[in-house]
């Protein structure tokens, strides 16, 4: 399958960028670095977080042929929103950029 769209976030402290790792992990997916990309379960998710900017971009890059984007990106965009949360962080998602 084409790569999904790329979502882009701002506003991402360090803490909201841990809860995501931890997040990534409970899906197989090991996040060591701020830039790369991983793989598990027939999907491959690219990130890149820049903790100067707070700005995080994270794209499927690869999965399963039953798994539309709408439904991994609407997945993404729920972890994130739960990680902003638990921070007390507003949800800024800058789509398209």
């Amino acid at each position: 399958m084409s790569a999904c769209a790329m979502l882009t976030y701002s506003n991402v402290s360090a803490n909201a960028w841990n809860c995501g790792k931890e997040v990534a992990a409970s899906y197989g997916v090991t996040i060591n670095s701020n830039s790369g990309c991983g793989s598990a379960s027939g999907f491959t998710v690219c990130w890149n977080y820049n903790p100067n900017t707070l700005v995080a971009q994270i794209q499927c890059t690869d999965s399963p042929w039953w798994a539309p984007c709408s439904v991994i990106n609407n997945k993404i965009n729920d972890a994130v929103e739960q990680c902003l949360s638990q921070q007390n962080l507003e949800l800024t998602a800058l789509l398209g950029a």
